[in-house]
């Protein structure tokens, strides 16, 4: 079937899914339309009815604290004829009482049903203090009612039972609450009155009723009573989904009437706004035309238009007129006085309660249709949300503390192991990076530190004028085999030949000649490990702060719910002892592995040898280089084999050199290269120096790599394995008695209030998402039609 022959409810769901703009979706309503046939009408009116059911069970729930749920809401100043407004659609008659006679909200949903029937439920979403409650309270008011006349004198007990809600409800069944002192009421109650009205005449309509709004209180009234009225309005109609009623009476003008300045100075609040005017029969005679201007969208148009409105009169009121004779006069007024009879077709529509009913009908479905989808999708998010909030709060008091402690303490001690092995800890953000990268950082600049000790030897005296490139040549040769460089000849370490060949002639004593005592040889060893102590305990010191931060953020994080018991400091004192505990171990360790290295002493032969025998080799080369008697030595070291130079005087140089190894050879020393036939050398009077300079830098090197593996191990093993070692024990030595216990666990106040918002929130909204099931898989308006 083409759009034109949709009913208009069903066109303006239909354009509702077609055009989500919430602008245009107001205006979506177009009366001009056809009716469909019976069967499609039918299907259409059916999943209206299974819409607005949704939207009753959603607000039986209370999310709408949480949720901005459709909705229409009734808003008028007072005694502007809302109250006769509501009873010529719902056909039940409300409380009547001079002044404001609307003192809490009435939910009010009208469903079709095969007989009249009407139950009255009392909705308590807010305490005395107006705090959401953590779950809505329903309690059923009286039984179902069947006869229209009881209505009155039942929501009139209803209203008294909101307002003084400290009493059992069913004091104000029979009025003993009139007989109960105490218990003052309420002025006015954000509770509200849910009254269900099912008939085979009622509109198929849900709406919200507010107290009217007043400019103005009694002697005996409250003045914050009109800022109390209007914000509870204001707390409905800013809400974007929100259908809003606006109610304005023809008796006097519509500028004057508060709710219509509330509303109608809202560009946005007029979208989405309906109006109807009420007391159309007390307009004075000749100012009928400012009121028609409105319904021709003349003069303060709005999206939805406005309605027209004709309620019984006092007269007919007095006399007991039936709803349905209402409904008769109402039509026959409009279709017999002027000038609502000379309308147009399409503004005469909106004459009538019935027009009004079919309009706001249509509307709310649709748009119930239309955020289904996204009411769905939000109170998944806001569970997710909420979940995620009660997970950072402390668990509740719980029955056994001690076994809570116990399992936090457990908990604590597994993070503190795998932060010492080396791993990140989960949830636990730290600038710095994990503790084992930073340790080994450290660790790295101390290996770095000590070797910047090294003494370099440099065996040429100091004396002999060596030019510029030779001398960069000469260190680039005697310091070849250093891991490092960077050091310059400003470097306090530096011996040249005559330093150490002094430092030997003035320490013999009795020895022969050639001779030199080997406290020449631990002087400079000693001068060499002077500075590891300082540096072993500034390495030290490092990674005492580095794991004490690193634990207390560990602490921190864990026991973030727990800090007003004291358990949090309580645990990181025990843990800050036990660090200073074990620092002063390990620094005791750490001091005996410097004193050790005070005596040179190595067991590592074969390494000492090896690095002695290469400088020894080359501190000479550098030192004939240094006095220019590189003749031998050069040709020595250009010697390649198999390759005999062309020059004749080179020959007989290479025949000697092949034949010297190739004797050498023979005698059985295998693999000798011609450069190390320099050290056959003849000796002079400063070998002995650059004797003592190859074994005292080859014993450092063995020295240095023992000791940069040393002190990092110790610190490891003693200090931060010890640490969690120790940590663990004194945790589980700490009072776990079951007062302590429960004491450590204590909460926050405002936690537990926290606590309490959110499992409130979390059971509306997940009642919220068990009302929904599967209604927003089927339920679209029209999609069938």
């Amino acid at each position: 079937m083409s759009s034109r022959s949709d009913s208009p409810s069903l066109h303006s769901s239909d354009f509702a899914l077609k055009h989500p703009d919430q602008s245009r979706f107001w205006s979506a309503y177009d009366e001009d339309q056809t009716e469909k046939d019976d069967s499609a009408m039918k299907t259409y009116t059916n999943k209206r009815r299974e819409l607005l059911e949704t939207l009753n069970s959603l607000h039986s729930t209370g999310v709408q604290n949480e949720l901005d749920l459709p909705q229409i809401v009734v808003v008028g100043s007072q005694s502007v004829g809302k109250s006769s407004l509501i009873e010529s659609m719902s056909g039940i008659k409300l409380p009547r009482d001079t002044g404001t006679c609307t003192r809490s909200g009435f939910q009010q949903f009208l469903p079709y049903g095969p007989s009249w029937t009407c139950t009255v439920t009392l909705r308590f979403h807010v305490d005395t203090e107006d705090k959401p409650l953590p779950e809505v309270r329903e309690v059923a008011f009286g039984p179902k009612l069947s006869d229209k006349d009881e209505v009155e004198k039942v929501l009139r007990r209803a209203q008294r039972a909101i307002l003084r809600s400290t009493l059992d409800t069913s004091m104000f069944l029979n009025d003993e609450d009139l007989r109960t002192r105490g218990h003052p009421a309420q002025t006015f109650s954000q509770n509200c009155i849910c009254i269900r009205v099912s008939g085979p005449n009622v509109p198929d309509l849900y709406f919200y009723d507010l107290p009217g709004i007043i400019a103005n209180v009694g002697e005996a009234g409250n003045e914050q009573d009109i800022a109390l009225v209007e914000n509870l309005a204001k707390s409905f109609i800013d809400r974007p989904n929100c259908i809003i009623l606006l109610v304005i009476s023809c008796e006097t003008d519509f500028e004057n009437q508060g709710a219509g300045r509330l509303v109608l100075r809202n560009p946005e609040m007029k979208k989405r706004t309906v109006g109807v005017l009420t007391k159309v029969d007390r307009i004075e005679h000749g100012g009928e035309q400012k009121w028609v201007d409105l319904v021709q969208g003349k003069e303060n148009a709005l999206v939805n238009g406005w309605f027209c409105v004709k309620q019984p009169d006092p007269r007919q009121l007095r006399s007991g007129i039936s709803w349905e004779d209402a409904k008769v006069a109402e039509k026959a007024f409009f279709e017999r006085t002027s000038p609502w009879m000379h309308l147009e077709t399409r503004f005469r529509r909106r004459l009538g309660s019935p027009g009004l009913a079919e309009k706001l009908s249509g509307i709310l479905s649709a748009l119930v249709s239309q955020r289904l989808p996204d009411i769905q999708a939000e109170i998944s998010k806001q569970l997710r949300f909420v979940n995620e909030e009660l997970v950072d709060l402390p668990a509740p008091n719980l029955a056994d503390p001690k076994a809570e402690v116990i399992r936090l303490l457990r908990d604590f001690d597994r993070k503190l192991a795998v932060l010492v092995e080396g791993n990140q800890v989960d949830s636990t953000e730290l600038s710095i990076g994990s503790l084992m990268y930073s340790i080994n950082q450290v660790f790295t600049r101390f290996k770095h530190a000590i070797f910047a000790t090294t003494p370099h030897f440099l065996p040429w005296s100091s004396q002999r004028e060596i030019d510029d490139e030779l001398k960069t040549d000469l260190m680039k040769t005697a310091t070849q085999f250093d891991e490092e460089g960077g050091w310059t000849l400003d470097d306090p370490n530096i011996y040249h030949l005559e330093d150490v060949m002094d430092l030997a002639s003035r320490s013999r004593t009795r020895e022969l000649p050639g001779n030199y005592p080997f406290l020449v040889k631990k002087k400079l060893i000693a001068e060499t490990v002077v500075t590891w102590k300082a540096l072993a305990a500034k390495c030290l010191d490092e990674i005492h702060e580095l794991l004490d931060d690193h634990v207390k953020t560990v602490i921190t994080d864990h026991f973030k719910k727990h800090i007003l018991g004291g358990l949090q400091d309580a645990v990181i004192s025990i843990a800050t002892d036990e660090i200073q505990k074990r620092f002063q171990n390990t620094l005791e360790q750490i001091t005996s592995l410097c004193n050790s290295e005070h005596t040179p002493y190595t067991q590592n032969d074969h390494y000492f040898y090896a690095y002695k025998s290469k400088l020894l080799g080359v501190y000479k080369e550098v030192y004939r280089r240094s006095r220019k008697e590189q003749g031998i030595v050069s040709s020595l070291q250009g010697f390649v084999p198999n390759m005999r130079p062309n020059e004749e005087n080179q020959q007989k140089l290479f025949d000697n050199i092949t034949a010297a190894l190739t004797h050498l050879t023979v005698l059985g020393y295998q693999g000798l290269t011609a450069t190390d036939l320099t050290k056959l050398l003849p000796e002079d009077e400063n070998s002995p120096a650059l004797e003592i300079m190859a074994e005292v830098r080859a014993y450092f090197q063995v020295a240095y790599k023992r000791f940069s593996d040393n002190v990092p191990k110790q610190i490891d093993t003693d200090f931060i394995r010890g640490t969690d070692r120790d940590v663990d024990f004194a945790l589980m030595s700490m009072d776990l008695g079951h007062e302590q216990c429960a004491m450590w666990l204590q909460e926050d106040p405002d936690e537990v209030h926290r606590r309490e918002d959110l499992v409130g929130k979390k059971k509306r909204l997940e009642a919220a998402k068990d009302k929904l099931g599967s209604v927003v898989r089927t339920a679209r308006v029209g999609s069938s039609v």
